[in-house]
């Protein structure tokens, strides 16, 4: 964080004026392998699930014919398209936070796309699940809407949503540059170690840093507050219209109680729409949560940034945890957990998913597979063929033993009426 807010440096690098540095810092250069290595290993593990589960989740869409004719298809491909940009910023977090702060060696253009990419993430996301939360809005309570018109309006919408995401990263590109900077490392044990000039990835602007601020505040208030509280009021408005259409349903013999009393259960082709609404709305709900509640951090460390004057070491400490031990780790953990998110509340994804995994199988585990189901089913059919045998052997000898016991009855009546 640039101290120049908060203290006045009492200390000089040593450079000439035309050489003076861009920034004044106090950073450490790298974080102790304590926490280094468990951080590393903790998003490795996060990028390596989170990309594998969103490509699948890629594939699924693009090429299972039932997701292909779903409606939220598009919405969730534009969020797991976003999952994927912020996941791999990874390397570049670890790099940067954890490992060599300075000298920054990724250069200018990984600088600038790296603060892009996480906003892009967000404003993105926010944004995409409105669109959704809006458009089943329409499909339940204003049901004479056309839905032709709400499926041809989709593809712009979301490319608009896209555009808009893009321009509002560039104000980061604008502040986030390599420059060099006096350092103060404050864990240096000696000061001829404490002071250097470098070069680090961090915001230039000078005070009072208005366009690094506005784009903190368009953030918070365009990409995080409006968004949640239009979701909130949309899902309201669903769940207060199918509350109060619900009788009306069961009269129509759409629905029929369920014996239990819990819940109404389907027992007409249209009440199969009113069922899949509300899965389709406990996906996203799903989403939404997650979203909103990993963001908020990153969110409220902001707003600190804008808003706070005077730091305190409870106000320093607080926004430490938020913007270093929640941050980071809670957007990276929400991109890699919509996947999941969405196998868990959709039956329908889940099942499509697998059939994914089964075209992705290499050709000798299929061919395994396929040869072991064959000696599975020529066994079972073996062991019914034996059984079939076996109970038609036992008829035969039931049959058998019934045909000699009646030649011995007959036997002495043919006896008798020889004598006779």
């Amino acid at each position: 964080m640039n101290l120049s807010e908060q203290i006045s440096f009492l200390f000089s690098c040593n450079v000439s004026p035309s050489d003076t540095p861009q920034l004044d810092i106090s950073v450490t250069q790298s974080e102790p392998l304590a926490i280094a290595v468990p951080m590393t290993f903790f998003y490795s593990i996060i990028f390596f699930f989170g990309v594998v589960f969103n490509g699948v989740s890629i594939l699924t869409l693009l090429l299972d014919a039932h997701m292909r004719v779903s409606a939220i298809r598009f919405y969730l491909l534009s969020l797991v398209i976003s999952d994927i940009l912020q996941l791999l910023t990874i390397p570049v977090t670890l790099y940067r936070y954890y490992w060599e702060s300075y000298p920054w060696r990724l250069g200018q253009v990984v600088c600038k796309v790296y603060f892009m990419v996480r906003q892009v993430y967000c404003a993105t996301t926010s944004w995409v699940i409105m669109m959704f939360t809006t458009e089943r809005y329409a499909a339940i309570c204003h049901t004479m809407w056309s839905v032709s018109s709400l499926k041809k309006s989709r593809l712009p919408c979301l490319l608009l949503v896209w555009i808009v995401s893009l321009i509002s990263a560039v104000p980061f590109a604008l502040v986030y540059d390599q420059a060099r900077a006096c350092i103060l490392d404050y864990t240096a044990t000696k000061r001829e170690d404490a002071f250097h000039v470098s070069t680090m990835c961090e915001m230039t602007e000078p005070d009072p840093a208005p366009i690094y601020k506005g784009a903190l505040l368009l953030r918070a208030g365009f990409f995080f507050l409006v968004p949640l509280v239009s979701i909130f009021t949309l899902y309201m408005l669903i769940l207060l219209y199918l509350k109060k259409n619900s009788r009306q349903r069961r009269n129509m013999g759409l629905t029929r109680p369920d014996p239990e009393g819990r819940r109404d259960v389907q027992c007409h082709q249209n009440g199969k729409l009113l069922l899949n609404e509300k899965r389709a709305l406990k996906l996203m709900g799903a989403v939404v949560v997650a979203f909103f509640v990993c963001n908020f951090p990153d969110i409220a460390s902001s707003l600190m940034q804008v808003y706070v004057v005077v730091w305190s070491d409870t106000v320093l400490t607080v926004y430490t945890v938020l913007k270093s031990y929640l941050s980071l780790p809670l957007w990276y953990i929400n991109g890699a957990l919509d996947p999941l998110l969405f196998c868990i509340s959709s039956h329908t994804f889940r099942r499509a998913c697998w059939r994914t995994l089964g075209r992705l199988r290499p050709q000798c585990f299929r061919e395994y597979w396929s040869m072991a189901s064959l000696r599975q089913r020529s066994s079972c059919e073996q062991a019914s063929s034996t059984a079939r045998q076996k109970i038609g052997g036992k008829s035969h000898t039931k049959e058998t033993e019934r045909r000699r016991t009646k030649r011995e009855i007959e036997s002495p009546t043919n006896k008798i009426k020889g004598t006779e």
